[in-house]
């Protein structure tokens, strides 16, 4: 085993757990490094901060899952089809990219770090190109592309991200597979319903 090389994983690592439990500011880098089992300047050794740690940790989980966006939005299919492609992954993924290090990152009143930003502005991109190509060939109805992007991805964000407002106020346990499957064809439906000029062929 290259020691080297384990160590800023085992950073990446623990960092991501630590700041997804307690917060960036929360969680110091002696903590981080005692977790990792690495020394006090491994951090700055290897990240050069706790802040560029932070956004190395974004990358690693938001980068991959910015790319099955792309992915999709490439594929085969109508651009409403590939929008509710896009929507139901991010519905059934079962590795979904740290929902609470997203959320507290959202929660602060500092600018968002970088990397989060450029990953939020990239999936809403990948979304509205493809209603801009669906309202180029009529499959889509009017309106400004980014807005519509923005309302799209407001259901599976709020059902991912926030799974406790639908579970604990509303009773919608995703984990029933059941469940799970209603809520897909819900959120799909919807989404078809409000972006398809004809709405009624596709139901």
């Amino acid at each position: 085993m290259n020691i080297k090389r384990d160590v800023p994983e085992r950073l990446l690592a623990v960092a991501a757990d630590l700041f997804a439990r307690e917060g960036f500011d929360t969680v110091s880098v002696r903590k981080i490094t005692s977790r990792a089992k690495a020394n006090l300047g491994a951090v700055t050794y290897h990240f050069g901060s706790k802040e560029e740690l932070f956004h190395a940790v974004i990358d690693r989980i938001g980068v991959p899952f910015s790319h099955r966006f792309i992915s999709i939005a490439a594929g085969a299919g109508t651009p409403l089809d590939r929008i509710c492609g896009i929507v139901t992954m991010v519905l059934t993924e079962p590795n979904l990219p740290a929902p609470t290090l997203i959320l507290r990152a959202l929660a602060t009143d500092r600018p968002l770090p970088p990397p989060l930003r450029e990953l939020m502005q990239r999936n809403l991109a990948t979304i509205a190109g493809l209603i801009r190509e669906g309202q180029s060939n009529g499959s889509i109805r009017e309106g400004e592309p980014n807005l519509l992007a923005l309302s799209v991805m407001a259901q599976p964000f709020l059902l991912r991200m926030a799974f406790r407002i639908p579970r604990d106020i509303v009773g919608v346990d995703r984990s029933d597979p059941a469940t799970q499957r209603a809520v897909v064809q819900h959120v799909v439906t919807t989404i078809t319903r409000s972006l398809a000029t004809h709405p009624e062929r596709r139901s």
